[in-house]
């Protein structure tokens, strides 16, 4: 299955409210950033850890991520306003845009845009999943989350 029917099925499983993951879509190893940081830097420890290596990269960082944004907004859902595919080759970006709606823990709605970008191997399977969200947007979800 080619990987943007993948990870539209990724898009789905999350709108669905499940935490599944399609098979071979990201890679054990996958690196999340947010904004440049990697989430295993967010973890406070080194990250040759392999607790840090175990939570914070493939499905269960995703998984872990889905769930804290869902913690924050309830009814989250991400529209895929555009995505684009490279060439197939080891190293290409799959880059695009997406929106997150929903209402905000205690009341508020939210809408964020993302600017996104996957790297995408020649097996197929995402290394790297990295976001450019708003700082504001961010500290709204922070907000939430303490509720």
């Amino acid at each position: 299955m080619p990987v943007l029917d993948r990870v539209a099925r990724l898009v789905a499983f999350f709108n669905e409210g499940s935490l599944d993951v399609p098979d071979d879509l990201v890679d054990r190893g996958c690196v999340f950033r947010l904004n440049g940081v990697a989430y295993e830097d967010t973890m406070g420890r080194p990250v040759s850890d392999p607790l840090v290596r175990l939570v914070a990269r493939g499905p269960a960082a995703y998984r872990l991520l889905a769930q804290a944004l869902r913690y924050a907004v309830p009814d989250a859902q991400v529209a895929v306003e555009r995505l684009a595919a490279g060439g197939g080759r080891a190293g290409d970006l799959v880059t695009g845009r997406a929106r997150v709606t929903g209402v905000l823990r205690g009341g508020a709605a939210f809408s964020a845009g993302a600017d996104v970008a996957l790297v995408v191997d020649a097996r197929g399977h995402v290394t790297e999943m990295a976001a450019i969200v708003d700082e504001a947007a961010l500290n709204e979800i922070a907000k939430a989350r303490q509720q």
